[in-house]
């Protein structure tokens, strides 16, 4: 593979300001209700729409777009259209769903129907006696070693009311955290792994090959990649541990390593304003957000309120790293009032993904991580 070059944070170009967006809280979402997304693949500036689409979407996390026209492949150019535009690796693209073969769908697209998630993962599909589900929060196929950049989630059928997607801004987990603790999780990294995931796919039938990435080949599902990880479209942090898929800490005791998930889950579920909570309006609504920023969970309250069909596609992204230049969101802001952040980025940035180690600002990073931040 070939070496994947940061160039530090990108800027949006302004052709997106001409259409209405709302913002769903000041922390995290976007909301358009006037751009057509089937129409923005072939528009005469699309390059620069898409750009500024993918600097929106990973600067407030989560974007959704309503009353869209999108079918299954379309939905697939306008995720892809975004990744790249956002500087993706160019030898990945739509992460391909290993369970396809078993449900006769698209192998790009994830048709999510409740009771069908319900059956495979053991969850819990009406509400009944259950009292939490904070455990729940997550970010996509954070066990592959090149997790999403991009996810997606299209409605096909909307409930009369339920089944909302809640959203909670990992810039904000790391940003809310003392000076101290931020360099504390900066020099952890985090076992990824999906059990439940990793024994379906090993029934047969399956799909057996790369899955949106030449490193997304191996079935242990059992990534490692670091806690904090640096946005490459905005220079800033975020937490990337905790949660569904979490499987704990490295090096340090089991202990421990609970008690700093129970944590980070504390931090998502106690500052409801670091959330946004996306209601399925209409067929045709689509949410598309970084999920290097962002964990997200469905809301399971739809029985008896109707059908819930959605049509998910993942774009594979870079190796998770932390970068020394990176910085907190909120950092980054109090910079740019005092100017004293100018020509922060100025020099490009190499990380070699395929051999595992990196040349980062003349550090050298292993798994993600950098000599002089973070631990090996």
């Amino acid at each position: 593979m070939a070496p994947y070059v940061w160039q530090g944070p990108l800027k949006k170009t302004g052709v997106i300001d001409v259409f209405k967006q709302k913002l769903v809280t000041p922390s995290i979402g976007s909301d358009f209700s006037d751009l057509d997304l089937a129409e923005a693949l072939n528009s005469p500036n699309a390059d620069a729409l898409f750009h500024d689409l993918a600097v929106t979407i990973s600067e407030r996390g989560v974007a959704v777009f309503r009353n869209q026209h999108l079918d299954n492949e379309t939905h697939k150019q306008v995720v892809n259209r975004i990744a790249i535009a956002s500087g993706r690796p160019a030898e990945n693209d739509i992460m391909t769903n290993a369970l396809y073969p078993l449900y006769g769908d698209d192998p790009k697209v994830i048709t999510l129907i409740p009771e069908r998630v319900a059956e495979r993962y053991g969850y819990q599909s009406e509400p009944k006696k259950r009292q939490t589900c904070s455990h729940e929060w997550h970010s996509d196929m954070s066990f592959e070693e090149n997790p999403s950049d991009y996810s997606s989630l299209r409605l096909g059928l909307v409930p009369e009311t339920g089944g909302d997607t809640l959203y909670a801004s990992a810039y904000d987990i790391y940003d809310r955290m003392s000076e101290p603790f931020q360099k504390f999780f900066e020099n952890l990294e985090v076992q990824w792994g999906d059990p439940h995931y990793t024994e379906a796919c090993g029934t047969e039938g399956t799909y057996k090959g790369p899955r949106g990435s030449p490193a997304n080949v191996d079935f242990g599902f059992d990534a490692v990649h670091p806690a904090v990880r640096t946005n490459p479209v905005t220079g800033w942090n975020a937490i990337f541990a905790g949660g569904m898929h979490c499987r704990g800490f490295k090096g340090v005791t089991d202990e421990e390593s609970n008690r700093l998930m129970t944590m980070i889950e504390e931090m998502i579920t106690q500052n409801h304003d670091i959330q946004a909570r996306i209601r399925w309006e209409s067929p045709g609504d689509i949410a598309i957000w970084d999920n290097r920023a962002v964990k997200h969970i469905p809301t399971r309250d739809v029985v008896g309120k109707g059908k819930r069909k959605g049509y998910r596609v993942l774009s594979a992204g870079e190796k998770p790293f932390l970068a020394p230049s990176g910085t907190g969101r909120q950092v980054w802001r109090d910079g740019q009032k005092d100017g004293g952040l100018a020509g922060r980025y100025e020099r490009a940035q190499t990380l070699e993904t395929d051999a595992g180690t990196s040349s980062l600002e003349g550090l050298t990073v292993t798994n993600g991580n950098a000599d002089g931040i973070t631990a090996h």
